[in-house]
């Protein structure tokens, strides 16, 4: 059975604990879950990987937490036990503003909500809901004229923007991980929200759908990844095609800004939560 490598940092609050969340995640983390603290003030911060990965970038993730005075208790676990035990224990139904809500199938349901009533299959799988990142993208998506149009769904975790982009009238949603957990959650998740049939998951990185077109490009990862991934998506864009961005935080957005003006996208719209930061940029006519 696959073993995996806890890695556990009790930080001095939550926005500590997201920003050394943001910088692990430039490190083949698979997932991470933050739990508070009896003192309701600490958080501890559980980041997940596989032992193989671990041991090739253990000394780099220590010197990177060592700059925030950060040393963290790691222990060896099997995948299965702490993924049954946050499914059962760490997920709870989150409001995505005042008409979403974003749930487990093991919630109740919530009719009042209508097509917006959400339900994921989390598996540890990014997309709950609970981070910044996607409470923005939801509400981004949401914003976009996405009827009639095909979506590309980058990094798509539990499926939760493909489910979003599904339910406002996608064309097709193609939804791509290259965590085989995510794309397996992804799979159960479009089923649980019925729109399995306009939502194909794909196991991969960007280049499984180089030579495709889509109308609009979600990416909730982070910023290493969408810069390295920039000239695919620049490519599958149509001229009026919408880009929507997140996984970031504020001094990140410099970076993804620069780099998306070299390939003719204009910045039309931005969000922020906290630190974190989601940007809106249209392709331009060439």
């Amino acid at each position: 059975m696959k073993q995996y490598v806890e890695l556990r940092m009790r930080l001095c609050d939550e926005q500590t604990a997201e920003i050394v969340e943001a910088e692990l995640a430039d490190f083949p983390f698979d997932s991470f879950v933050q739990e508070d603290c009896p003192d309701g003030k600490s958080v501890d911060l559980c980041a997940y990987i596989p032992e193989p990965e671990w041991v090739s970038c253990r000394d780099e993730a220590a010197r990177q937490l060592a700059r925030y005075g950060i040393e963290a208790e790691c222990k060896v676990i099997e995948s299965q036990n702490w993924n049954a035990e946050w499914e059962r224990d760490g997920f709870e139904p989150i409001a995505v503003g005042d008409d979403m809500i974003v749930r487990g199938e093991w919630h109740d349901p919530h009719p009042e909500m209508g097509e917006f009533d959400i339900v994921v299959s989390p598996s540890m799988s990014f997309g709950s809901g609970h981070h910044a990142t996607t409470r923005m993208m939801c509400c981004g998506v949401r914003r976009l004229p996405i009827a009639g149009r095909r979506v590309l769904d980058m990094g798509c975790g539990t499926g939760i923007l493909s489910i979003v982009a599904a339910k406002c009238g996608a064309l097709h949603v193609d939804a791509v991980d290259i965590d085989p957990w995510s794309v397996e959650s992804c799979r159960r998740s479009i089923a649980l929200s019925g729109v399995e049939r306009l939502v194909t998951p794909v196991e991969g990185t960007v280049a499984e759908v180089s030579g495709e077109r889509y109308d609009v490009i979600l990416a909730n990862i982070n910023r290493n990844i969408i810069v390295a991934d920039m000239p695919y998506y620049a490519a599958m864009l149509p001229s009026g095609g919408d880009l929507l961005l997140s996984g970031f935080l504020a001094d990140d957005v410099p970076a993804v800004e620069e780099c998306c003006c070299g390939f003719s996208l204009r910045l039309v719209d931005s969000s922020a939560d906290g630190e974190w930061r989601m940007l809106h940029f249209k392709k331009q006519l060439s």
